[in-house]
């Protein structure tokens, strides 16, 4: 339960739900402080399980919207695309966005799941997201929406380049300690799309991407033994409970433009994981 809340708040929220998930391995796993890292098989499983939780959330929050795309993909594949040019623009932004990421992960896979047993790389990881959402406070106040709220027209705007850099800072996400939600939404932010789009692209970008992880690691974990149903399944509800709550919670901070003032928490979670791990708690 314990896990699957960690990683329903974390990974909403721009703190970065894989660094925590680090962090708490490295301090509460077997051996305690600096043993084994890495995530073995019952802990890959339940990390495939959380995932899905997180998912389940965003498919939640985001069901209009998403009806939205699939009724647009399958105008666009009967020859009626004009009928929903929004929708179908909408979709194309998000496979270019997409492919930084499955580049990225599939190519320095095991790079990547090397790191989930450095401490220290974590830490300077999360000093670097901190970085990232300090700096978007410096985004203005570019992109408009009308009185309805709609953005349709910042969408307009949006271009394949916007979605290619904003995908890449999700494939940078796929470090361990970089956040995915606070990198998106700051690149968008900082590339001068509105609040409302910018956290909208962001977490139905992620869509796929969770998806894709869910994929990949359930493929390599062996099944679900009979005796963990039980903590397997709370952990997945926790997660989406939880992370139906932090992203409703992030939804209104990213409009209210207050994105940056999660900046100092990951500095200082950094800092304190970057000492613990080259001066006091590593083999």
């Amino acid at each position: 339960m314990i896990l699957g809340f960690l990683q329903g708040v974390t990974e909403f929220l721009p703190i970065s739900s894989s660094g925590h998930l680090v962090v708490y391995q490295w301090l509460f796993g077997p051996g305690g402080p600096g043993g084994p890292g890495g995530l073995g098989e019952p802990q890959l499983l339940f990390d495939v399980m959380v995932h899905l939780g997180t998912l389940i959330a965003v498919l939640i929050v985001f069901r209009s919207d998403i009806a939205l795309l699939v009724s647009g993909a399958w105008r666009a594949a009967t020859g009626r695309a004009g009928e929903d040019r929004g929708a179908l623009r909408m979709l194309l932004l998000l496979a270019v966005g997409t492919v930084p990421a499955a580049i990225f992960g599939l190519g320095w896979k095991d790079e990547l799941e090397r790191l989930f047993s450095a401490p220290a790389y974590v830490g300077g990881a999360f000093l670097i997201t901190g970085t990232i959402l300090w700096l978007s406070r410096f985004s203005g106040h570019a992109g408009h929406t009308d009185q309805a709220g709609q953005v349709d027209r910042d969408l307009g705007r949006t271009t394949w380049f916007d979605a290619l850099l904003i995908g890449m800072g999700q494939a940078l996400a796929l470090i361990p300690g970089i956040s995915r939600s606070g990198t998106t939404i700051s690149i968008a932010l900082l590339l001068g799309l509105d609040r409302r789009l910018a956290a909208r692209y962001s977490f139905l970008l992620a869509v796929p991407a969770i998806l894709g992880a869910v994929v990949v690691q359930a493929g390599e974990s062996g099944g679900i033994p009979s005796d963990q149903w039980t903590a397997v399944t709370v952990g997945t509800l926790t997660a989406a409970l939880s992370g139906y709550i932090a992203l409703k919670l992030l939804l209104r901070i990213v409009v209210a433009g207050n994105l940056s003032r999660f900046s100092y928490y990951c500095w200082g979670i950094g800092l304190l994981t970057l000492v613990g791990a080259l001066y006091g708690l590593s083999s």
